[in-house]
């Protein structure tokens, strides 16, 4: 029991970094650890069996705060110093929990219903992702416009492949959100702290609510369908990923890097997923 606890941290810990860095989708991190349609039934079906719905969101929730917390400050760190095998990390994490994936989503490849639905997520996303503009820099925000950046936050949480980091971006807050997310801890600004995360919150709780009941639709009605839109967006995901950082100029040496980190992203992604499994 403490060992599956302690896996949902650490899980949670993981889908919080993916709240941090640019480009990552932390609910693609949630799919590849096996706990995206757990949290998508627990939040829509609350109230159904509520002791094991509050406890495991109650200790994802806690994964999530101490990562976002402890390691805001650690991952703009690394993205400033060593970007490129940083992302490497979060795309072999990604890529791990691919097979888990595939092999209980019942996607079969060969009907070309599914391959259809793959096919378009993964073209949807790559032509939103073509839409790239100048990093625009707000360090201030309303109450309104708090709940609404909360809402916004919360769309990528629930929706696989959308990088809540490239939102907050393309409308300038993601810097105020990720200072505020690093001085968590920090009691000397703790008054900002509450001020900023009370109207987030809102619009967070609000987004949550309403993104997980359509997904939860989404997963009853059109199951193998609605993993197939997934598994579209996951490929995507990987391939804006790689491309992105691949257009850096680099040297052999960082490529090998890049690769070895690659391979230890995925090989915890796997790990974590098989010691839940088997728990």
């Amino acid at each position: 029991m403490m060992k599956a606890k302690i896996i949902l941290i650490f899980k949670g810990m993981v889908v919080g970094l993916g709240k941090i860095i640019p480009g990552v989708s932390g609910a693609m991190l949630a799919i590849t650890l096996g706990i995206y349609d757990k949290c998508i039934y627990a939040i829509s079906n609350f109230t159904k069996n509520l002791k094991d719905n509050m406890n495991l969101l109650f200790y994802i929730g806690i994964g999530l705060i101490l990562s976002i917390g402890l390691f805001s400050n650690l991952v703009i760190f690394l993205l400033n110093n060593h970007y490129f095998v940083t992302m490497c990390f979060f795309i072999g994490l990604i890529i791990g929990g691919i097979p888990k994936l595939y092999s209980e989503s019942q996607i079969n490849v060969k009907k070309l219903s599914n391959i259809f639905f793959i096919i378009v997520s993964f073209v949807i996303i790559l032509m939103l992702n073509s839409f790239n503009p100048e990093h625009i820099i707000k360090t201030e925000a309303n109450f309104l416009t708090l709940i609404y950046i909360g809402f916004l936050e919360s769309f990528a949480m629930i929706v696989p492949g959308i990088s809540g980091t490239a939102l907050l971006m393309l409308i300038g807050y993601y810097d105020l959100v990720i200072l505020r997310f690093s001085q968590i801890f920090n009691i000397l600004s703790l008054v900002e702290t509450i001020k900023f995360f009370i109207p987030f919150g809102i619009g967070m709780l609000i987004g949550v609510i309403i993104m997980s009941k359509i997904i939860n639709i989404c997963f009853k009605k059109y199951q193998i369908e609605t993993y197939c839109v997934i598994l579209g967006l996951i490929l995507s995901s990987i391939y804006i990923l790689i491309t992105d950082i691949y257009e850096i100029t680099l040297n052999f040496k960082l490529y090998l890097y890049g690769f070895i980190f690659i391979i230890i992203g995925g090989f915890i992604s796997y790990f974590v997923e098989h010691l839940m499994h088997n728990k």
